[in-house]
């Protein structure tokens, strides 16, 4: 049981008591306290200023050159991932040494397909070795909920497609399209009519309406999927199905599963030790509509792609993000979502942790999911668009104090791990803020505050020798720059050539975009956080496609 009532999250009520307030306003005040030092330090002692600014600028440097090449590592698994054939793998779980001697045994593909059966191998051969009671694939369900507020129907058929077109046996699938009332009645009525075109696809094709305004439920996603999960429980329940046989995936109305996501999330909870220990998170992959987004909204879909896709190399940072999977045993030991918060992501991520006493981690599937960059009508309210869903990402620091409550009475989890977990869910959100303006503009600070630094020779350099650490940093582009050029979609016939030139001079926005876009907003929510001006609704961003979907 979790010490702090979860239903009482901020983001949705005000603070509880007054140590929770306290802790808000730690947190909350964590990246402008940060910000006064440096302006106070800068003043009283350029010396002192510019040792941490350099220190703070070389420990970055580190971190993104390592982030480059985490990520055109984890590029290349995603690959590799893609060459498998995971419904044939899913099916040779029920004769895993055959399967096992049948890859020792085959050395006579091409390279890519050797280096996957390699990669595939592992999965074998770590289930045996960890002595996994194996689930057969005949006794796992999976069901897919479909979050919908007032989006086209359009968007939403697109995405029924793509599941329908999976490379998975959909006898065992079952299919809800969670649709708000607060939508209408005249989309209701499209929505129960676009699902009831997919009956015969599915065990189960079914909408079901979430009621507006229920007692202690924020307007928020998290509402939605939970009533969605509470009824596909009593379907499960009343048909004798045990809930740890049944993986449950929650895709927003944009998000398009490739074929084989279906295939190896099944594969993977089948495999694993402690299975409804785990949440299974797909690589969100934003370039259904990329190549009609502006550049700003370009760079940053495929940042915020890349970012998941390079953490893939180190499950133990991963989150839930988006979309991802968890199974309905695990949904009924943590109460399914939080309805009360607006981040239900990321918040369900350490409901889960602390429900299974730090036993918990999120394990990455190497699918991807096809997701909508941002693009709404006129660039203005494009920018305000992505601006407020960056915001709403990062109100993700509200549950900082839940965490560092739960970890001080966890007592029954290792300290360490406790420690750990506080501290990356502080560094993470703090760096969020500070680390784009410190790298942009932190040379100049102490030139700027003190009246005699103009004096000192070491004030005078410091913004050369942080301008020549930063233009080595610009290698850390090289990642991103390279991985975006092999994951674009084809480019339609209305484009010139012109514009994939533009898809790589668009990353000399990169300031632009984690300035503007990623601190400001992380700032800004911070700040709502320190004076209690709480988010208490889900700002649901517009989605908008030129023309329908690419095939990707």
């Amino acid at each position: 049981m979790l010490y702090y009532p979860v239903v009482k999250t901020v983001g949705f009520t005000p603070y509880n008591d007054f140590k929770q307030r306290l802790l808000e306003i730690a947190v909350g005040s964590m990246s402008l306290v940060f910000f006064i030092a440096i302006i106070v330090i800068s003043y009283f002692s350029v010396a002192v200023a510019a040792y941490i600014l350099v220190g703070y600028v070389l420990w970055w440097l580190t971190k993104i050159v390592g982030y480059s090449n985490r990520l055109i590592r984890a590029y290349w698994r995603m690959r590799l991932s893609e060459k498998i054939n995971w419904r044939q793998k899913l099916a040779d779980l029920n004769d895993v040494d055959k399967a096992q001697d049948e890859l020792n045994g085959s050395e006579s593909k091409g390279y890519m397909d050797n280096r996957a059966d390699k990669y595939y191998l592992k999965y074998l051969q770590n289930a045996k070795a960890n002595q996994v009671n194996i689930l057969s694939p005949d006794d796992i369900y999976q069901a897919v909920i479909v979050a919908m507020y007032n989006e086209d129907p359009t968007i939403l058929e697109s995405t029924l497609e793509a599941i329908k077109n999976s490379n998975y046996d959909h006898g065992h699938t079952i299919l809800i399209v969670a649709h708000e009332e607060r939508g209408g009645k005249e989309l209701s009525g499209k929505v129960r009519q676009i699902v009831s075109r997919y009956e015969g696809d599915f065990l189960l094709a079914i909408a079901i309406e979430h009621p507006a305004d229920l007692p202690g439920e924020a307007k928020a996603k998290a509402g939605n999927i939970t009533y969605a999960a509470k009824w596909l429980t009593t379907y499960i329940t009343g048909s004798g199905l045990d809930p740890e046989q049944v993986l449950v995936t929650t895709l927003d109305v944009d998000n398009r599963p490739s074929p084989n996501y279906l295939a190896e999330v099944a594969y993977r909870y089948a495999i694993t030790p402690g299975r409804i220990h785990n949440s299974y998170q797909p690589i969100p992959m934003f370039f259904n509509n990329i190549w009609d987004a502006p550049a700003l909204m370009r760079v940053i879909a495929a940042s915020n792609s890349f970012w998941v896709l390079m953490e893939a190399l180190r499950p133990h940072r991963l989150r839930n993000f988006s979309s991802h999977a968890q199974s309905l045993q695990t949904l009924l030991d943590t109460n399914y979502w939080n309805v009360a918060s607006i981040v239900e992501d990321g918040h369900q991520y350490w409901r889960t942790f602390f429900a299974y006493r730090g036993n918990h981690q999120v394990l990455p599937i190497f699918s991807p999911v096809y997701q909508d960059a941002v693009l709404v009508d006129g660039y203005f309210k494009t920018f305000k668009a992505q601006f407020m869903q960056l915001r709403r990402w990062a109100w993700g620091v509200a549950d900082t104090p839940f965490v560092i409550r739960e970890s001080w009475h966890a007592k029954d989890i290792p300290a360490w791990t406790r420690i750990i977990s506080c501290t990356r869910q502080v560094e993470g959100y703090f760096s969020w803020v500070v680390a784009p303006i410190i790298l942009a503009v932190g040379g100049w600070l102490p030139l700027i505050i003190n009246t005699q630094a103009s004096e000192s020779v070491l004030a005078i350099q410091l913004p050369t020798v942080i301008s020549w650490i930063l233009t080595g940093a610009l290698l850390g582009l090289i990642g991103p720059i390279v991985t975006n050029i092999m994951s674009m979609p084809p480019k339609p016939a209305r484009y010139s050539r012109w514009r994939s030139l533009m898809m790589v001079l668009q990353w000399a926005l990169v300031p632009v975009t984690l300035i503007v876009f990623g601190s400001l907003a992380a700032l800004n929510a911070q700040v709502r956080l320190l004076f209690g001006r709480y988010l208490e609704s889900f700002n649901v961003t517009e989605k908008k496609r030129v023309s329908d979907p690419l095939s990707i």
